[in-house]
């Protein structure tokens, strides 16, 4: 190869696979290969998989970097070459100027070519900036290296920006997984929940249709029997009809006994009666309606309750019942164990069949709220203990109630409370059981009137416990109802 072919190939041989420029503080790895060093520490800074060679792809499982110092005085050279310089032999012939074999001392910024003294008075440079070639290095490194701080300060900035945008990624991946992990165990507690409330309600269904078959049996045997009582009956007055006058006569007294017992079939006993304090038309209760909710809610028939001004309850003393301590200024009630026990547990008007002689005062151990509600809304909330029983909720009252006590037949009742451990949704007719998250300590009351609605929320957590479905309140007067129940029960 002549000097000329070497030259143009010496800078493709002296140049980085990476950044295709000349090496600068050339290294050489462990498959031989040569890089800069900022070049392949930018490469191997985020390994993945050992640190692979950017040419050949040969892997290594640790970094090693080797400096080439020969390789960089090569480079010198390369660069000199590449500018038309001499190589700077011993007999500084390749340093003189061609043409009057002087040494270059200055430099025309103008022309941008190194001059000997007698270049430099020469028509050509007389007029153009020549300066001594020291001094000229010296500015442009200075330039250089003003550029060069310039790029470096954009690296380093673009350094911190990568950084920073790959710690915000990390932190942000963590919070999904975070927020993943919080759902699937929302919805693994709310899909337990609700297995629970599954099973409940099948045992319930189960021990109706038991109910439902027993009843059936029962009655489809004493139907028969009644039948068969009765064919007898018909075939004697029959017979008694073909009799003559005289013995025909008597037959009277059994047409009027025939009348009673039709009186008596036209009012038959209905399936859906009063057995065990379960009324079986009410006895199934939809999943509407006992779907409870306690830390997500799953339906709120009373969206915001912050459209419910708060007013504050003032116990009827008049309307207690006698095992009732009202508070003189009508802020609670508590159970007072030293007087006379009622005749019947908490909730005797709801859900038991009423007493022959019909509801008399003090059926259940309950008070009312003075203040009536006819329209609007209303919440108030209530504190209750921990011990005994207890219920609370709203009154209608029907007409010609008169001063009745709630749980009577002329109250109708929507309210919840605790007995024996087990939460309910009482009304004057059923019960139906609830399965709340916790004990609430404090609960809130809402009526809406107009919408005819009824709730019951944590008002600590504020969730929803129970909502009645909505009804018609047919303008009369509602008031808050309390009940109190055994040892320490306060409200």
């Amino acid at each position: 190869m002549d000097a000329p072919s070497a030259r143009d190939a010496l800078p493709g041989e002296a140049s980085c696979p990476i950044c295709l420029e000349y090496f600068r503080d050339p290294v050489s790895i462990h498959c031989g290969h040569h890089f800069c060093r900022p070049c392949i520490e930018r490469c191997w800074e985020w390994p993945t998989a050992g640190f692979a060679c950017p040419r050949c792809r040969d892997t290594a499982p640790q970094r090693s970097l080797r400096p080439s110092p020969e390789l960089a005085r090569v480079l010198e050279i390369a660069r000199r070459l590449s500018r038309g310089e001499a190589l700077g032999t011993a007999g500084g012939e390749e340093e003189e100027c061609q043409r009057h074999r002087e040494p270059l001392e200055v430099f025309c910024k103008e022309d941008g070519a190194l001059l000997c003294a007698i270049c430099r008075e020469s028509r050509a440079h007389r007029a153009h900036t020549v300066l001594p070639l020291p001094e000229v290095v010296r500015e442009y490194q200075e330039q250089i290296q003003a550029g060069l701080q310039t790029l470096k300060d954009g690296r380093d900035k673009l350094l911190e920006f990568r950084e920073a945008e790959m710690r915000r990624n990390w932190e942000y991946l963590e919070k999904t997984k975070a927020e993943r992990l919080r759902i699937l165990s929302q919805f693994q507690g709310l899909r337990l929940s609700l297995e629970e409330l599954s099973r409940h309600l099948l045992a319930r269904l189960g021990d109706l249709e038991s109910d439902i078959g027993r009843v059936q049996e029962e009655n489809v045997t004493n139907l028969t029997q009644e039948i068969s009582r009765l064919d007898t009956r018909v075939q004697e007055l029959e017979e008694k009809c073909q009799q003559p006058a005289r013995t025909f006569l008597q037959v009277t007294r059994d047409v009027r006994w025939s009348h009673r017992v039709r009186e008596r079939l036209e009012q038959p006993s209905p399936m859906g009666s009063w057995r065990g304090g379960t009324r079986w038309s009410l006895g199934v209760p939809s999943t509407q309606t006992v779907l409870w909710c306690g830390r997500t809610s799953l339906q709120t028939p009373i969206q915001c309750l912050s459209d419910f001004p708060a007013v504050t309850v003032t116990l009827d003393p008049s309307t207690a019942h006698p095992q009732l301590l009202v508070a003189p200024d009508g802020s609670s009630v508590s159970w007072e164990s030293a007087r006379d026990a009622p005749r019947d547990g908490p909730g005797a008007g709801a859900g038991t069949d009423p007493p022959e002689d019909g509801p008399g005062p003090g059926t259940d151990p309950s008070v009312l709220g003075l203040q009536g509600v006819t329209a609007g809304r209303r919440c108030w909330d209530v504190q209750v203990a921990p011990a005994g029983s207890w219920a609370l909720g709203v009154a209608r009252e029907t007409p010609g109630s008169g001063a009745e006590t709630p749980g009577s037949a002329e109250w109708e009742l929507w309210s919840m409370g605790l007995c024996q451990g087990q939460f309910w949704a009482l009304t004057s007719l059923e019960r139906i059981p609830l399965f709340p998250g916790r004990l609430p300590s404090r609960v809130r009351v809402a009526l809406d009137y107009e919408r005819g609605q009824v709730a019951f929320f944590d008002a600590d957590q504020r969730s929803l416990i129970f909502a009645f479905p909505a009804a018609s309140f047919k303008g009369q007067s509602i008031h808050p109802w309390f009940l109190v129940w055994g040892e320490g029960s306060r409200i």
